[in-house]
């Protein structure tokens, strides 16, 4: 007890002592009480996860198996660590079968996806460039259509960005614990959406000679500009540590990067289904499916049928599209970009597009002739609010983009971001492309009004 008391008296005298002990101990009760409360998230996801484990299912019917692409280099391995935390303990306890691929180089999902089989559902446990791997195998299949409703996608949000998924489920910032296994359990539970995406299309010159170039998808957004040059080279600003994402605007400010998004444009408005646009497609679909139809058999009466996808229309719910006239369908508009320092085309799977309808994207453009000064300050706005502010937005089709100039002036070629992944600047066209696959997720985001 003196001792107690000697030490209490200590701290009597010296107040800085006091004051930094007491931040101590505050903060390692604040991680204690974090780490309980995840205890028991957990531990009733884990509950939840065990009763679909020990259902008895019909006769005959397959266990559920599935594929998961994890990328071990997410977050610089902390996503690995987050999947096997919180994800995997949910799919095992759920008694689903899973097969779990480890990518080792770029491209590797994209080319799994081109001959993924034998599965039924495959999970991506990564980022946005994970997810736009998938999305661009899955899509560049022959059998594409059949594909992708044979293959429903689980999207676990465990990359450096997460834009899409923040948009499915409706947080801001780093995901949390507890957005792993709301997303681990909507595939437990088999609750489907589909998803919109949009197809990138490069378009090279008769002169050029070459094969045509393959689309490459993505779910969320397009960025050129030099905001998205300003963050692609933060990481050369190490040295100022949390406060790298901040001065990287500051450092760019007199950089070489791209202050001119010149280009010609050629854009459609949107339009959501016409004589023009819906007839063909219609016509090819009912031809696919007649000659994919089998004949009925007395025993498939005793198969277990599949849950529908929620968001899809029934046959009795499809509209007569021969019947509606659009005059503005297909029609392109010409415009110029001049002086104009950010340019982003979205799909409605961005936090800032959700109110975008699923056969339309977004197309913003940054200020003209833009000032350091502001420059600086909408780039701290973008890092500390995580909102993006735009001088125009509108709504398109689909759009062409002829850019002015490809280099810089150290004539380095011009860069832009497709789902966070870079791709060199060139001409190209980008179109939507709605209900595209299956996800599992709700139909609303659960968390609209939670901040990760």
């Amino acid at each position: 007890m003196s001792r107690v008391i000697r030490f209490y008296r200590v701290l009597r005298r010296n107040p800085k002592k006091s004051i930094v002990l007491s931040a101590i101990l505050a903060g390692g009760v604040n991680y204690g009480i974090d780490k309980y409360e995840e205890k028991q998230m957990m531990r009733a996801f884990c509950e939840k996860a065990m009763v679909y484990g020990e259902c008895s299912k019909p006769l005959g019917e397959p266990e559920r198996h599935i594929t998961v692409l994890l990328n071990p280099a997410a977050k610089d391995g902390k996503g690995k660590v987050q999947f096997e935390r919180y994800c995997a303990p949910l799919l095992h306890l759920a008694g689903i079968k899973v097969a779990t691929v480890r990518t080792e180089n770029e491209g590797q999902a994209r080319d799994l996806m081109e001959i993924m089989e034998n599965t039924n559902a495959v999970v991506v446990a990564g980022g946005d460039g994970t997810l736009g791997e998938v999305l661009t195998g899955l899509l560049r299949r022959a059998d594409h259509s059949e594909a992708a409703r044979k293959l429903p996608l689980g999207i676990l949000p465990l990359g450096n960005t997460n834009t899409s998924t923040a948009a499915i489920w409706g947080f801001r910032g780093n995901p949390e614990p507890r957005h792993l296994a709301e997303a681990t359990m909507a595939i437990v539970e088999d609750i489907r959406r589909p998803l919109d995406v949009m197809e990138i299309t490069p378009l090279q010159s008769v002169e050029e000679g070459e094969s045509p170039s393959k689309p490459v998808y993505a779910a969320s957004m397009l960025e050129w500009g030099a905001y998205r040059d300003a963050v692609d080279r933060k990481d050369v600003y190490w040295y100022w540590s949390f406060l790298k994402k901040y001065m990287t605007y500051v450092f760019s400010s007199y950089k070489d990067i791209t202050w001119d998004c010149a280009a010609e444009v050629e854009y459609s408005v949107p339009c959501s289904g016409c004589s023009r646009c819906r007839v063909n497609i219609d016509q090819e679909n009912t031809q696919r499916n007649s000659a994919a139809e089998t004949p009925r058999r007395w025993w498939m009466a005793y198969i277990p049928k599949a849950k529908p996808v929620v968001g899809r229309k029934s046959d009795e719910e499809k509209i007569d599209y021969s019947s509606i006239i659009n005059e503005e369908c297909g029609v392109m508009h010409k415009t110029t970009f001049n002086n104009i320092c950010d340019v982003t085309v979205s799909t409605r799977n961005t936090p800032q597009s959700l109110d975008v309808p699923s056969y339309a994207l977004s197309l913003k453009t940054g200020p003209a002739n833009i000032g350091t000064l502001e420059f600086i300050k909408e780039g701290w706005s973008r890092e500390w609010d995580k909102v993006k502010s735009y001088a125009s937005e509108i709504n398109i089709g689909e759009i062409i983009l002829r850019p002015s100039e490809k280099k810089t002036e150290k004539g380095t070629d011009q860069e832009l971001n497709i789902d966070s992944e870079t791709f060199e600047v060139r001409p190209m066209k980008i179109k939507a492309r709605p209900s595209a696959v299956t996800i599992f997720a709700p139909a609303d985001p659960p968390f609209t009004a939670h901040s990760g």
